[in-house]
């Protein structure tokens, strides 16, 4: 793959190593202040969580040397991908039969002191299911259509069912992403724009109706709206952000300053951690971590377009779409601009499971890349031979 796109990295691979590096540091650093006041009070060691993150980091970054170093072909074969489907469908399964409630919800399953957040891998099995079966679909020249007959049903199946089990926890606002997160796909294969439309209508319709039949969800509208409407109430935690965010000023507080973890911020160290963020750094630190982001999302769009196998280019755009997206959203919810999902700001806030699946599927997306660049090395040999080679040299790289 040819680079022209920036002087200062190789590759857009090199780039996403160097930004990734960035926002782990800087996310290590947010999370030790974030959360040591809580750790101290729930645990007695006001480095629990700093501890875990770093455990997490170190794990999701042998996870991802693995995923990339297998390739995204081998974790889009058909069977090892449904295996896929089926663990992630049984632990959510637990979570809702068995599962332990926390803040009126049970979406975790506990295995001692670790917990895992099974909703956020069935984001990924979801994008990964229709880069498999849609990319099918366009390199065979077919039409993609949400009404087509064929085996990129079984997708919607598939999603259908992950949201529903979701849905049940309760978690409507990651039901409703991993839904989003298939049609992206979909937009992305070239649905027609008719569909489209119906599409959106469509879930704005149900979002509507979904909300004035819950009082509770009628509130957190009213309150994203005016969050002084009830300050001490269903409006506390966005006021809180909001103070955190503005008391923050040009430069922010010290590190370690920031008043909003002393128990004035719920989820400092989780879906909040960026209040935190923005109150010790301020405008400037947060516009740093916007061009941070930036940078990561621009590289993932370059492997995205690069991409000459269909699979691989819906896949990369997929993940683009699950770790950039999920970063805005995060980022506005907490400025007030988004009414409140429970989205984590990846590598930014404290939490195992998101941490593990981003690293995960940037693995998946680097795999894109390596794919197009080994596709380019053998690209001057004859069609037959050009086959043969690309198979042995990824079969050797499965076995070692």
């Amino acid at each position: 793959m040819k680079n022209t796109f920036l002087k200062f990295w190789k590759n857009p691979a090199q780039l996403i190593y160097m930004v990734m590096l960035l926002l782990v540091l800087i996310g290590g650093i947010n999370v030790l202040s974030a959360s040591f006041v809580t750790a101290r009070d729930m645990t007695g060691d006001g480095l629990s969580f700093f501890k875990k993150y770093l455990f997490f980091a170190c794990f999701g970054s042998l996870v991802m040397y693995v995923v990339r170093r297998l390739g995204y072909r081998f974790w889009l074969h058909r069977n090892i991908l449904w295996l896929g489907f089926g663990v992630i469908f049984v632990m959510l399964l637990v979570v809702d039969v068995m599962g332990i409630a926390t803040k009126g919800a049970s979406r975790w399953i506990y295995l001692g002191p670790i917990s895992i957040q099974p909703s956020e891998f069935a984001k990924l099995v979801v994008i990964m299911l229709a880069a498999k079966y849609l990319g099918g679909m366009l390199r065979k020249g077919e039409r993609v259509s949400l009404f087509a007959p064929g085996d990129h049903r079984m997708v919607l199946a598939a999603t259908l069912i992950y949201a529903v089990l979701v849905y049940k926890q309760p978690d409507l606002g990651t039901a409703a992403i991993i839904v989003t997160l298939m049609l992206g796909v979909y937009i992305i294969a070239g649905i027609p724009k008719e569909q489209l439309v119906c599409i959106l209508g469509a879930g704005g319709l149900l979002a509507v109706v979904a909300t004035v039949a819950s009082s509770y969800r009628m509130e957190r509208v009213q309150v994203w709206f005016d969050p002084w409407l009830d300050p001490r109430g269903k409006g506390y935690q966005m006021v809180q952000s909001l103070l955190a965010i503005g008391s923050g000023g040009l430069t922010g507080t010290q590190w370690g300053q920031g008043a909003g973890k002393f128990f004035y911020l719920p989820e400092a160290h989780t879906d909040f951690a960026f209040a935190i963020f923005c109150q010790e750094n301020g405008f400037i630190g947060a516009l740093f971590l916007l061009l941070l982001f930036a940078l990561l999302g621009f590289a993932f769009c370059t492997i995205t377009i690069n991409a000459k196998d269909r699979r691989g280019f819906l896949l990369a755009g997929g993940i683009t779409f699950l770790i950039i997206g999920q970063a805005v959203a995060n980022m506005a919810m907490v400025c007030g601009i988004l009414p409140v999902i429970g989205v984590p700001l990846v590598f930014i806030s404290y939490g195992g499971s998101s941490m593990v699946l981003s690293m995960a599927a940037i693995g998946l997306l680097l795999s894109v890349y390596d794919d197009e660049v080994l596709e380019s090395e053998h690209e001057a040999l004859p069609p037959q031979e050009r086959r043969d080679s690309l198979r042995m040299v990824r079969n050797e790289r499965w076995r070692s």
